[in-house]
């Protein structure tokens, strides 16, 4: 179960429209939602006044303890902390006491100017823990947030491509499926697929869904005829107004499609819907150990 949820924001709008879908997640769970403000390592590293220095950090710790006091419920605990340094890596380095990072995919605020996606990619790459990925509507409110969060738990779309690897999304569907949940299970073949292709996809999802079948939990199966994944894959979710994506950034079979750079990466840009993402491999975390990043320091 996802008990701790990491939301790490800027100081801008859209990266606090992340945070009723980490608190909707933790009060299902009974867990706890995390806020953290990392501020950029240049504040420290460059000619700026202590005095200037310490009035940022101020204003940032203010800033979340407003969002603390605004968003916390009885049931849902909410804690805030500003960090300072490089944000990927402060990101990382908290979520390995975390069991879930919710995060928009581009925000800009004050100091804290994210570059579009560039933080969530790296978080997606880099990070211990899965990453539920929110791309923020242009009209967006809070509202907003806490409906699309609850469609989050009603429809889920989980991409398999016939792969172990890829797979392990259904485990991570699970945490979010309840006894009115629809669980849609989807493969992609090419348009010009030949009916032997096609019905091992057919297959490979009858194969899952079996189990779940005999859970109780409702399962709807669907062959994707389309030659660009990502765009199959969005268009079904729209098309069956789900309100989660899940899957894994790689996966090895049949064409090897499912690898983050690809589809997911597609996916996470350019679909409206939110994206569960469970990298299978995570190699430069063993031991808890933090990656190397490619740093550049700006001088302000």
């Amino acid at each position: 179960m996802y008990r701790t949820i990491l939301v790490p924001i800027d100081g801008s709008g859209e990266s606090e429209y992340a945070i009723p879908f980490a608190i909707e997640i933790a009060r299902r769970a009974k867990g706890r939602v995390r806020l953290l403000r990392a501020m950029p390592e240049s504040l420290v590293v460059a000619d700026v006044p202590v005095s200037i220095q310490a009035s940022a950090r101020k204003l940032a710790q203010m800033h979340v303890d407003k969002l603390v006091n605004s968003y916390e419920t009885p049931d849902v605990p909410l804690t805030a902390e500003v960090r300072i340094g490089f944000p990927v890596e402060e990101i990382c380095a908290a979520a390995t006491k975390c069991d879930l990072i919710v995060m928009t995919t581009h925000g800009r605020g004050g100091f804290q100017r994210w570059v579009t996606g560039s933080v969530a990619d790296k978080v997606i790459r880099l990070a211990s823990r899965s990453v539920l990925a929110i791309h923020p509507p242009e009209k967006r409110t809070r509202a907003t947030a806490e409906a699309g969060a609850l469609r989050m738990f009603r429809d889920i779309v989980v991409t398999l491509d016939g792969s172990p690897v890829a797979a392990q999304a259904l485990s991570e569907a699970a945490q979010f499926a309840d006894g009115e949940t629809r669980l849609h299970l989807v493969n992609v073949v090419a348009k010009d697929a030949p009916p032997a292709i096609r019905d091992l996809a057919e297959s490979v999802l009858k194969d899952a869904a079996s189990g779940l079948v005999a859970s109780g939990v409702n399962v709807v199966r669907s062959v994707e005829s389309n030659d660009s994944p990502a765009e199959a894959i969005v268009d079904y979710a729209l098309r069956k107004r789900c309100g989660l994506i899940a899957m894994t950034t790689r996966g090895a079979g049949g064409v090897e499609r499912w690898i983050l750079g690809g589809v997911t990466d597609k996916v996470v840009r350019h679909g409206p819907t939110p994206v569960l993402v469970n990298r299978a491999a995570r190699t430069l975390w063993k031991l808890g150990r933090r990656p190397l990043l490619e740093r550049r320091v700006l001088v302000i």
